[in-house]
């Protein structure tokens, strides 16, 4: 098929660049199978980021009033162009550019994506090919988004501008809020590249562009305080807000809360490794004396600012190589990282601290040693349990290698590192101290059914639960916890403490089924007609064989052991 003039002439005026678009050019095969010529002509009439009448665009166009309003509602439902209501109960249109702008209101209209995954493509292209060739040279805080840091954080002493806080927008808007699904994870399902993270409500739209998207459909109107509580929870999940950057301090159209492998903005400063292109105007600083080095902002760091390494007392001192930025380097596609997503290097040759290495979970202990030493004992339960949902089990049966490699013993002794995180974990015998973790998530209408109430079955249960997953154990004798109740002796481990464990799980609604054996009372095809959409196999290679599942194409099961 030939490409077409009248969509070439379009991309043209949107670009504002009087190039020969290719038929593999994002900028052009984003409306080549979308927009039609009538509609293509109206937004040739019309200038860039500018509010325009009707009367006047169809004079340009020489069509009536009513057939130009017609086309540039069709346009605005598409999200290439924008409704801009006056304060007379009149409306106008804005022509936005590419990005932030037309790509991100065309991913919300969901018929329309669903019809043309070709809009995806061509927003995950045309954000990655248009920055390289700006990407060394940006200067901070001077790209299409920027970075705007939590406002908990910032000192006081440092509040000199507030265009870099949340609430400063919130409050300026606090009448125009929309809220809409996440643009870049919708790209991300539609392209296939998937995450694990959902296309939430977690745009924040603001202004003229919030009252567009809600009179188009495509986001719905919230408070102040709705907004507000968007954002403390996108805090919680580890998320990173970002706010358009088009218009200088005085005016922004969204507030983005941004997930590291998501993000089509953050991969700008990712990809190029070149932060400048995201990052924030403030420093973050680390306080000594409050750090428990448990190393979850390494974790979470979306741009791999911050990195692990061990601080330990050496004969000789340990450098850290510096970071080469293209502030001071030459920059090419040799220091492009374009495997991001899973090349998320935080660690220094050198590792962690000997302790958490060695410990199987991966527990950050000399954290929670620090924290039970300050005597915040729940908080050092908190921070086993992102690691280890059992850790009252873990402290009676641990075989504690982590002591072997602690540093201490080059001095007298090693810490008795298990004795403390028993200490700690008994905690859960008691509900009135037990840590329930907070669900950040709702996803309660995907059911799971988990196959298997051991260790395994249990931890998948806590952390899907925790995810807000409706979850069903399915276990086939008549008490829970496979081998931590059948097969450990009670000398070894008490089974009240077992007990007391699970029960965490119940108050996060987990629901448990005991004497049914799938595969027997039950089987996978008549679980996924009472809706379940997911299985996590939590037994053993003979048992999986049972349920006659080894070798099948089950897409929707996953073997545990």
């Amino acid at each position: 098929m030939s490409m077409r003039p009248k969509i070439i002439e379009m991309a043209q005026h949107i670009s504002g660049l009087k190039i020969d678009f290719t038929e593999n050019d994002p900028r052009y095969y984003v409306f080549a199978n979308l927009v039609n010529d009538e509609q293509a002509d109206v937004v040739l009439a019309m200038k860039r980021r500018n509010q325009e009448a009707v009367e006047d665009i169809a004079a340009k166009v020489n069509k009536s009033y009513a057939e130009t309003f017609e086309i540039c509602m069709q346009l605005a439902d598409m999200g290439i162009i924008e409704i801009k209501p006056q304060g007379d109960g009149t409306d106008k249109f804005e022509l936005p550019i590419y990005v932030p702008g037309i790509y991100e209101l065309m991913m919300l209209n969901k018929e329309q994506i669903e019809a043309h995954p070709e809009i995806a493509r061509a927003f995950e292209q045309y954000t990655r090919e248009i920055v390289e060739p700006v990407a060394r040279i940006m200067p901070m805080g001077n790209g299409a988004m920027r970075v705007i840091p939590v406002e908990s954080a910032i000192q006081a002493e440092t509040r000199k501008a507030p265009y870099e806080e949340l609430s400063y927008w919130l409050t300026k808007y606090q009448n125009h809020i929309g809220i809409a699904p996440c643009q870049c994870r919708l790209v991300r399902t539609q392209m296939g590249e998937g995450t694990g993270s959902i296309a939430e409500e977690l745009c924040i739209l603001l202004g003229a562009t919030a009252e567009s998207a809600i009179m188009t459909g495509k986001a719905r109107r919230i408070t102040k305080e709705e907004a507000e509580e968007v954002l403390l929870q996108a805090e919680k999940k580890g998320y990173m807000h970002q706010v358009t950057n088009m218009d200088g301090t005085n005016k922004i159209w969204a507030i983005c809360n941004c997930q590291r492998d998501v993000c089509l903005a953050l991969r700008t400063s990712q990809y190029f490794n070149t932060p400048n292109m995201s990052r924030s105007n403030y420093i973050a600083e680390v306080d000594p004396e409050k750090c428990a080095a448990c190393g979850q902002c390494v974790e979470t760091c979306p741009a791999n600012a911050v990195r692990l390494g061990q601080n330990l007392c050496t004969k000789e001192p340990i450098e850290y190589p510096l970071t080469p930025l293209p502030d001071d380097h030459n920059w090419g596609p040799e220091r492009y990282n374009p495997d991001f997503r899973e090349n998320f290097e935080n660690v220094y040759d050198c590792g962690t601290s000997p302790c958490k290495t060695t410990c199987p979970a991966h527990i950050a202990v000399q954290a929670y040693i620090k924290l039970a030493a300050q005597g915040k004992y729940l908080d050092a339960l908190e921070l086993i349990k992102k690691e280890n949902p059992f850790p009252a089990v873990c402290g009676r049966i641990c075989p504690h290698d982590c002591e072997n490699e602690c540093t201490r013993s080059d001095i007298d002794e090693p810490v008795a590192i298990d004795e403390i995180k028993k200490f700690i974990a008994d905690l859960e015998l008691n509900q009135e101290t037990r840590f329930v973790p907070e669900k950040l998530y709702d996803f309660s209408h995907i059911k799971i059914a988990i196959i298997g109430s051991g260790p395994a079955g249990l931890s998948c249960a806590y952390y899907l639960a925790q995810r807000g997953y409706t979850v069903t154990v399915f276990e086939k004798e008549q008490k829970l916890g496979g081998m931590l109740t059948l097969g450990i002796p009670s000398f070894r481990l008490e089974k009240d403490v077992v007990e007391a464990e699970i029960d965490v799980l119940h108050q996060l609604g987990v629901e448990f089924k005991c004497g049914v054996e799938v595969g027997k009372d039950v089987t996978l095809d008549e679980l996924r007609a009472q809706g379940y959409k997911g299985f996590y196999i939590a037994i053993g290679a003979q048992a999986g064989r049972k349920l006659n599942i080894e070798g099948e194409n089950h897409k929707d099961v996953i073997s545990g052991i």
